[in-house]
This record gives C-alpha cells, structure tokens and sequence, in this order.
C-alpha cells in the first residue's frame, strides 16, 4: 500500500467526519450522471466523469435556487497547498456545473417553432460548489484565488492539533511498510467508505488497529474528539470558522438548544494568541446559559487586522464587519431546527467602544 494513498483516505475520513457531524449527507449516484466504480464515487461534466474525494448534501437547501451539493478535494500533501490546486478546483467547478447534453436529435427539434417536447433533459440539476481541503495550510496565492472565487478552504491544521498534524506529516513509506499488509489494506477500505461502520464485521481488522499503539490510530482518536465537541460556523462573508467548546462536556448551549433560541455573543482575544479569538455565547432569555468556543480568525480576515497593527479599535471594526452574525450547524442535536444564529451583542459592543474612547482622552 502506498504511503500517499494511505494519508490521502485518512485526510478525507476525516473531512468527512466533520461534514456529517454538522448534518451534511452522503450523495447517492443516480447511475448516469453519477456512478460509483471500485468504491469511488464519480460525477460527470462537459469534458470527462470526475472521481469526487468527497461530496455530501448540505443539512438545509435555499428556496428559489437550484438544490447545491458539496465537493472537497482532498490534498494531504506535506508542503502548503499552492495555486495549480485551487485553480483546478475552480476549472472543475465551472465544468460540473455547465454540463449539459445536447444531441444531434435536440438541435434538429429545436428548428421546428412548434416542437412537442423541450429540448433538455428531465432531470434534477445541481448547483455545484468546489472546496479544497489539506492537511497543511494554503499559499498565499491559493487564498487570494480562493476568495475571489468563493472557493472554500479547509485545513486540518485549522482545528488539529501541532502534534496531530505532525503525525500526519511523518507518514511515510517505511512507516507503513512496518504494519501488517492485510491489516492497513483494511484500513484503507474502511477510510474510503463513504458509509464506513468501524464495528462492522468486514473492517475487524481496521478497529483493532485503529486501538492499537501506532500513529495513525493517534490521528484518528484525535481527531474524532476534537470533532465531537466542534461545530462550523458561517459567517455572512462565507468564511468557515470551526468553534471548538472550551470545555470537554456535553453540557454547553448548543447543545441545549430544542429550538431557535435568541443567542448573542462577546468575542475576546488576547495578546498571547491574536488569531485565537473566543466566542463567548449566552442565551438572551436565560443569560446563566454560557459557553465560552474558541476559534481561528480565518487567515484573509487576521491578515487584514494585522496592516492595522492588530489595533484594538480595528479589531472592534472586524468584529462588528465580519462577524456580527454566525449560522452554526447543529443538526445532531437538533435535526429539526438544524442550525444556531448567533449574533454579535451591539449593546457590549457599544459599551467597549465607549470605553475605549474614554481611555484614549
């Protein structure tokens, strides 16, 4: 088994993982405009059917616009994902959502004013959006290409630990030359389902394991926690935030949320980790309810700040611009109401600006 291979299905499990604890969903092939070969998943476009590394429903669809689908294509490569990556995402976003069969037969319908039938075909059309996800972080290039394209970008370094990520970076061939051929063949099998039960008969191999002393099974157990108690944010820009619930229980607000509920929040940051800002949550109605998540400023917004010197008057700026509303994915706990709004306190922030300004007289 190629090291490559190995480290490419575990950055996509991973993906994968966190997609489906926010309520995304597999994509079911339709057998023509999609097709399933040798446990991958592919997809048609106007030049050639594409192998999908990953693509899943959203938890919830906008009205008056064609229903969308999700694809990540996955890149566990050790250096930082450059610009060719992005760009190609892009080229095939554009090619997946211009496709259209049109055959000799239709445009010789299309010459009779009095035609019976329409000439397209009768069939669900998706509006496609193309993401890239890395283990590592993006060149600066592939971030501007990103943004001016609406291209979303996730890194595992975003919300893995340095240990973590460190891990991932130091499998190599030699490391798994060292296990057992059936058993990482069987690991492998299992991180490419897309329905993958780890307590299934057929992956025994893969769970033992994945609970044995070795990297890989370090990586995967790290990661599932950190999922666990994590939770995309949106902002209104499109920016990704992950928000990370500072304390390991189960007991924080979102997860005690039966319905819309009025949620508003403080955000802090502290001198000794600027990009880490801290999401300080409470319920307006029930204000004993509070959590306090961490996230990372996504690098474009935290790149901003920093050509005002990381000024404090600035970072009130960015907070009111960016992030005065949040949409958070919830639906395991709430498949009903499947997403949190939270929204910035105007009040609190009001009252810093007014002390701010006070201490500058």
């Amino acid at each position: 088994m190629n090291a490559g291979n190995i480290k490419g299905a575990l950055l996509e499990y991973i993906v994968r993982q966190l997609l489906k604890n926010c309520g995304f969903t597999n994509v079911h092939s339709d057998n023509l405009f999609s097709f399933e070969r040798g446990g991958l998943f592919f997809i048609n476009g106007k030049g050639a059917a594409h192998d999908a590394d990953i693509i899943m429903n959203p938890p919830i669809q906008m009205p008056f616009a064609y229903p969308t689908q999700l694809l990540f294509e996955c890149k566990a490569y050790g250096a930082s994902t450059n610009l060719p990556i992005v760009r190609n995402a892009l080229g095939l976003r554009n090619d997946l959502n211009d496709f259209e069969i049109v055959t000799r037969d239709t445009l010789l319908r299309r010459q009779n004013n009095r035609r019976a039938a329409y000439a397209i075909d009768t069939r669900t059309r998706y509006l496609y959006q193309v993401g890239v996800a890395s283990v590592n972080d993006f060149s600066k290039s592939a971030i501007e290409l990103a943004a001016n394209n609406k291209i979303p970008l996730l890194s595992l370094s975003w919300f893995l630990g340095a240990a973590s990520i460190g891990d991932f970076n130091n499998i190599d061939q030699t490391l798994i030359d060292s296990f057992n051929t059936q058993d990482i063949q069987n690991l492998y099998d299992f991180l490419k389902d897309r329905e993958g039960n780890l307590y299934d008969a057929k992956y025994s191999r893969a769970n033992n394991f994945l609970n044995s002393d070795n990297i890989l099974g370090d990586i995967v157990t790290a990661a599932n926690v950190t999922i666990r108690y994590s939770y995309v944010g949106l902002l209104e820009t499109g920016d990704m935030v992950f928000l990370f619930a500072r304390s390991r229980s189960e007991d924080n607000i979102l997860n005690q949320q039966n319905g819309f509920a009025s949620l508003k929040a403080e955000i802090h940051w502290f001198g000794d980790r600027p990009n880490v800002w801290r999401l300080s949550v409470y319920n307006q109605r029930q204000d004993n309810q509070r959590t306090d998540f961490d996230f990372y400023v996504p690098k474009r917004i935290f790149n901003h700040w920093k050509t005002f010197n990381l000024d404090k008057s600035a970072a009130l700026d960015i907070k009111q611009q960016f992030f005065s509303k949040v949409f958070v994915f919830n639906q395991r706990n709430n498949p009903e109401a499947p997403f949190s709004i939270i929204n910035i306190d105007r009040e609190w922030l009001d009252r810093v600006r007014q002390q701010q300004a006070e201490d500058e007289e």
